[in-house]
């Protein structure tokens, strides 16, 4: 009986795929909850927002996530590089929330359509 030698056991990352592009799970997991976090706690802060929540949060929320997504998909970072990317991208998803609200003004402005009350 041959005896062999002691091996010492190590753990692996798990790997997934999406459309063939590998990543670690563990970093996807993190810039995702970074990110959906991130976009909650600043929409949930704009109580004033609520006009404009259906129409541009949520898309702006899915480009962040996109976003961060795509990033951990192309870098494949360690679990605490995707939870800097992932919030830091919800944060950034603030900015493009405001140039599009501010773009949403200016062509209501324009087409004579007010946009500071809620639809009818």
């Amino acid at each position: 009986m041959a005896h062999k030698g002691a091996t010492v056991a190590t753990s692996q990352p798990i790997v997934l795929h999406f459309l063939g592009y590998p990543f670690e799970a563990a970093g996807m997991i993190a810039a995702v909850f970074a990110c959906g976090a991130a976009r909650w706690w600043i929409g949930a802060a704009q109580s004033l927002r609520k006009e404009h929540r259906w129409s541009l949060d949520i898309p702006v929320s899915g480009i962040a996530l996109a976003f961060s997504i795509a990033i951990v998909i192309s870098q494949r970072p360690e679990p605490l590089s995707g939870l800097l990317y992932g919030a830091g991208l919800g944060v950034l998803g603030e900015g493009i929330f405001k140039i599009a609200e501010n773009y949403l003004k200016k062509a209501g402005s324009v087409f004579g359509i007010d946009t500071d009350k809620p639809g009818e």
